[in-house]
């Protein structure tokens, strides 16, 4: 094999670090259970303001579930901050 056809990160170069999130997860109003059937049904709002960790959001997503553990429907609603980053503008 060449020198031109090696496939990989070089040698003598190093990891990469990334940064870690830290994600809530959503839990049964009922039983408290962190366990979710899949979700059925999603909603998107476009609705600024700030979220109650008092992070600025730009969207409200509301996703429809079924708890695993007792059967009870309910709604995860979360924040995002869609910022356009990396989405392309028609020009």
């Amino acid at each position: 094999m060449s020198k031109q056809n090696r496939v990989g990160r070089p040698k003598g170069t190093s990891n990469q670090s990334h940064p870690a999130a830290a994600a809530r997860l959503s839990r049964c109003p009922k039983c408290q259970s962190t366990e979710r059937g899949p979700y059925t049904r999603t909603t998107k709002q476009a609705h600024a303001g700030v979220d109650p960790d008092g992070h600025p959001y730009t969207h409200v997503v509301r996703r429809w579930t079924r708890c695993l553990a007792c059967g009870q429907s309910r709604i995860d609603r979360t924040y995002e901050n869609r910022t356009g980053g990396l989405q392309k503008k028609n020009t």
